[in-house]
């Protein structure tokens, strides 16, 4: 053969090792639900890379269109599905797994249409000069001080900032200022402004702070000691300054740690000197102002109709506004819950509503303090979902149509955060839900509780899906309490739940674990952590990312800190080896949305930025 020939046959034999290689690196199952394929946070992905250059995986596509929220993402075929509040308005979302173009955002159409119909229930309500906006004060009186967070007109430079902050605060004064003395006392805006009315009085530094606090205590103890007691009770405080201060200021027993529900002048005095000191209870004009300029610089003091779409659109919470929930995916079906309980089966194609219902209006469900966060499992002919509450804890719907098939009545906890799971469990598949009080197992046919499992349960927040194996159930949550194995075992027709072992450091706040072989790998007290499934030992401890959550793929562990951090490692029972990490740039709020991995793709939602990464190992260095 000649040189020639030898050449065209290597080169050959490379494309073709080449061609194998990326096949390879992106043959695997879709990631149609929470936690990828078995919900247990394993990708069946193969070919991925064993390690990251420096700065990480190169990005495949990055864009900020997903809204804000918690949600994590399921993947299938060529497409990415999520949730997300658009301008304040929770929405379904698909993309497009290539290049990350929104293919179609939609609301359930049963929630589009309640959202019109209150808002125009709102703007009757609020818009008391019927000119179709609501103004600063009547948004105030309306809606509160929250309404600030809303109004997002754009405002293009620093002067024309400062003239609608004047004119802004133009507005309430002409509206609050009784005498006309450009200051706004407590009794003239106070009601309005709340918290806020001591926030934007400044301290003076040059007065006798002490004089001061025993001068406004006075005059606030004279106005309100109505019957001239000596005392100003919470009756006589209604509406007034010291009302807001009340429980504050008055002194608790030491040995009942209880108050009078009674103010002294003393006590007034002391409070106002130790949490006012050098503040007046009088606001200037230059005060509203350097407030306003610094806190609220990019509205305009009025509400659109759009702009009351997003106060009223969406779920809304301390932690973190927006859905929590992952989608589930079955061909061309698509299954959300919303933070406010709605349930909605959609076209995968056009994000159409083919059937809606919610937790609480139809299935007597109770909202968790943080929200509905769990993802819907789907499970045969049923769509499991956690309403909670007296009607039963878990209802299976017909996953076609959404009618109720049956309801737990015989478990009535609280809905807490986890997900549920389906598993086989001494030769009976069940559903395996983490709710307020304790983990359990329900038959498939009628809902029926077969065993409970309560040491791992908190009152505060049970996040984590357990692990289940070898008729064998770990579960685990955090705030001081840890993990706990739970065997199953049954004798006929009756199970029972024994515990094995627990261990406090693999208290596991929200960002699940997952088990390999014999071994999970988890994140507890400290950081990461090794665990043998069986016996509880841990093998190894790293701080790793810090808290977070976590995926594996290939061998390794795809690590995703809540502080931003993102690391690689192997999964190794033997010891912590990190082959790659890098930051992600902050949204303001931690990171808690889960990672995911299909197609090659490493996926990373950070609230309204959704990140793909390319982590197959291409195998050009074959080529040489």
């Amino acid at each position: 053969m000649s040189h020639l020939g030898i050449c065209c046959l290597r080169h050959i034999a490379t494309s073709v090792l080449i061609f194998v290689t990326v096949s390879n690196a992106t043959k695997g199952d879709d990631w149609p639900q929470w936690r990828g394929p078995n919900r247990d946070g394993i990708s069946t992905d193969k070919g991925l890379l064993k390690a990251w250059p420096e700065s990480g995986p190169e990005i495949a596509w990055q864009v900020d269109t997903v809204g804000v929220g918690y949600s994590s993402i399921a993947v299938q075929g060529d497409r990415v599905f999520t949730l997300g509040d658009l301008n304040g308005v929770e929405h379904i979302i698909c993309l497009n797994a290539e290049n990350g173009q929104t293919l179609w955002a939609r609301q359930p159409t049963p929630v589009e249409t309640q959202l019109k119909q209150r808002i125009a229930e709102e703007l009757k309500r609020l818009d008391q000069n019927q000119d179709s906006l609501v103004d600063e004060l009547e948004a105030l009186q309306g809606l509160g001080w929250r309404f600030n967070n809303f109004d997002i007109s754009s405002i293009d430079s620093m002067s024309t900032v400062k003239e609608i902050i004047e004119a802004r605060i133009n507005t309430l004064t002409s509206a609050t200022d009784k005498n006309d003395d450009q200051q706004l006392t407590w009794d003239e805006i106070g009601g309005l402004f709340r918290e806020h009315f001591s926030r934007m009085d400044t301290i003076n530094t040059d007065v006798d702070a002490e004089a001061l606090a025993k001068q406004r205590a006075g005059q606030l103890f004279s106005a309100q000691d109505t019957d001239q007691d000596g005392h100003v009770s919470l009756e006589e405080a209604h509406d007034s300054f010291l009302q807001r201060i009340f429980r504050r200021a008055d002194e608790r027993d030491p040995d009942t740690n209880q108050g009078d529900d009674q103010l002294t002048r003393e006590e007034i005095e002391k409070d106002l000197l130790k949490h006012e000191k050098g503040k007046d209870g009088i606001l200037t004009v230059a005060e509203l102002a350097q407030y306003y300029t610094a806190n609220h610089s990019t509205g305009d003091g009025i509400l659109t109709v759009s702009e009351l779409r997003s106060f009223f659109g969406g779920y809304r919470n301390g932690m973190g506004n927006g859905p929590r929930g992952t989608p589930a995916v079955e061909g061309e079906r698509l299954y959300v819950e919303g933070g406010n309980g709605d349930v909605t089966c959609l076209d995968t194609s056009t994000g159409d509503t083919l059937w809606y219902t919610n937790l609480r209006e139809k299935l007597s469900g109770g909202l968790p303090g943080w929200g509905y966060s769990e993802s819907p499992l789907v499970e045969g002919s049923l769509l499991i979902v956690t309403p909670g509450g007296k009607d039963g804890t878990v209802v299976a719907l017909n996953k076609m149509t959404g009618a109720v098939v049956w309801q737990s009545g015989s478990v009535t906890e609280s809905a807490h955060y986890a997900s549920p799971i389906v598993a086989e469990i001494c030769g009976d598949r069940q559903i395996v839900q983490f709710a307020r009080e304790s983990v359990f197992g329900l038959s498939l046919e009628d809902g029926s509780v077969l065993w409970k499992y309560a040491n791992a349960a908190n009152g505060t927040a049970n996040c984590a899906t357990p692990i289940i194996d070898q008729n064998h159930v770990f579960a685990s949550s955090a705030y001081g309490t840890g993990g706990g194995l739970a065997k199953i075992t049954r004798d006929g027709d009756q199970f029972t739940a024994t515990e094995v072992y627990f261990e406090k450091r693999m208290a596991n706040h929200h960002g699940g674990i997952v088990k390999v072989g014999e071994f999970m790998y988890g994140f507890g007290n400290g950081g990461l952590i090794c665990m043998h499934f069986l016996t509880g030992k841990i093998e190894w401890k790293a701080r790793s990312v810090g808290k977070g959550s976590l995926c594996v793929a290939d061998g390794m562990l795809y690590l995703l800190g809540e502080n931003h951090e993102v690391a690689l490692a192997e999964v190794d029972p033997k010891k912590y080896r990190e082959k790659g990490r890098f930051k992600i740039q902050p949204q303001g709020r931690p990171s808690w949305a889960h990672p995911a991995l299909a197609g090659g793709r490493f996926y990373i939602r950070d609230q309204g930025t959704l990140t793909a990464y390319d982590v197959r190992d291409n195998g050009l260095a074959a080529a040489d």
